[in-house]
């Protein structure tokens, strides 16, 4: 069998058919759709500091894996490592910043994985995968690699990581599971009576007001609930980012979500005499539900767990959905049911002496985080 690889500079030149029959096992936002309107609506793009260079496996000229990967020049924006690389460059002068990343770009979501075939052997088709990501290092003098956010649907990639001498971090997040509720009153009789009496409290505060809660599927929802969750992304960017930094996506991402990815989202909605007063993005796949972009024309006492946290969990639960990602940070999602998990990100140092320094500061790391950086 002829095994070669061949690095394709975008979503695009990769192909939709291409890629999703790759992609059918993985997570939604690893389809080619999602990448595609991130890169094509520049969001993701060289001046960003993401040049594309998505690895394929060729097996017989037919491609068996792909692995979607980045060249960046700075290592901000990825938030799996904490600002380390930046620390570490700062501290040694060595570019560590200069690397290939395997990550959803902008999407801090345990979702990332290699896409491979359904008849392949995955251990041995990303080990190849990883063997030639140190290559590519190699001849473009990138000091590292890096892995963030790596999903949980492939528990052997995690240990190949290891092995293939990764340094692992473990960071927390959130997610919701169903605990085979058979309806929300199900879910609320999960809580001690006085948080299960205040989560009514929230949600008859919002019924009493007239807001009505609903789910807009993908496909149904009209061409201005598109251009309405950007409105209200910016919305909410400006409140908790401010404008220094400008915003990681643009209107013709949302737009591009419209045009090529609506069977994978729906909106939870939340209206007050016919009038949006708040909305809520979900991408979802299998029994799996995704929390991504939030934001109100109006604030509204308890309005943003209503929409984003109460009322999807009620749809999920009516569906039969296994757990849902209400998306990065955020504590106060404990209380309502959510549950801490870990997810890991890794990272491979390229070259004897940059290998050597970033180890020892990592040792020096493990020992004061108390085990969350790991020694591969």
């Amino acid at each position: 069998m002829s095994i070669w690889f061949e690095v394709f500079s975008s979503a695009e030149a990769v192909g939709r058919d291409l890629w999703n029959s790759l992609a059918s096992n993985a997570g939604p936002m690893a389809e080619w759709e999602y990448f595609y309107a991130l890169e094509q609506s520049g969001s993701v793009s060289e001046e960003r500091g993401y040049r594309p260079c998505h690895l394929a496996v060729m097996a017989n000229r037919v491609p068996v894996a792909l692995a979607p990967l980045y060249e960046r020049d700075r290592a901000w924006v990825e938030f799996g490592d904490g600002g380390l690389l930046e620390f570490l460059t700062e501290i040694t002068g060595l570019p560590f910043h200069l690397g290939l990343v395997g990550s959803i770009p902008y999407t801090p979501v345990p979702g990332y994985e290699f896409l491979r075939r359904s008849d392949v052997d995955p251990m041995a088709t990303d080990r190849m995968l990883l063997d030639y990501i140190d290559y590519m290092c190699s001849k473009r003098n990138l000091l590292t690699s890096r892995i963030y956010f790596a999903s949980t649907n492939s528990p052997h990639l995690h240990a190949l990581l290891r092995r293939q001498g990764y340094m692992s971090l473990q960071s927390q997040y959130f997610l919701w599971f169903n605990r085979g509720y058979g309806d929300f009153d199900d879910y609320l009789r999960s809580f001690r009576s006085n948080r299960r009496t205040k989560i009514k409290r929230e949600l008859r505060t919002i019924r009493e007001q007239g807001i009505d809660l609903s789910v807009v599927e993908g496909e149904a929802a009209p061409a201005e609930y598109f251009d309405a969750i950007h409105q209200l992304y910016l919305r909410t960017w400006a409140k908790h980012m401010g404008m220094r930094v400008p915003p990681f996506l643009n209107r013709a991402f949302f737009e591009l979500l419209g045009k090529h990815f609506r069977r994978r989202i729906f909106f939870s909605v939340a209206s007050q005499s016919g009038e949006k007063l708040g909305m809520a993005l979900f991408y979802h796949k299998a029994k799996h539900i995704f929390g991504r972009y939030w934001g109100c024309f109006e604030e509204v006492p308890f309005l943003h767990f209503a929409t984003c946290y109460y009322h999807p969990i009620r749809y999920a639960i009516e569906k039969g959905v296994e757990n849902m990602d209400p998306g990065f940070g955020g504590e106060h999602k404990l209380i309502r049911g959510y549950e801490v998990v870990p997810v890991y990100h890794y990272i491979k140092f390229h070259g004897e002496r940059p290998r050597r320094m970033a180890m020892g500061i990592f040792q020096q790391m493990r020992d004061l985080s108390g085990g969350n950086v790991e020694r591969a």
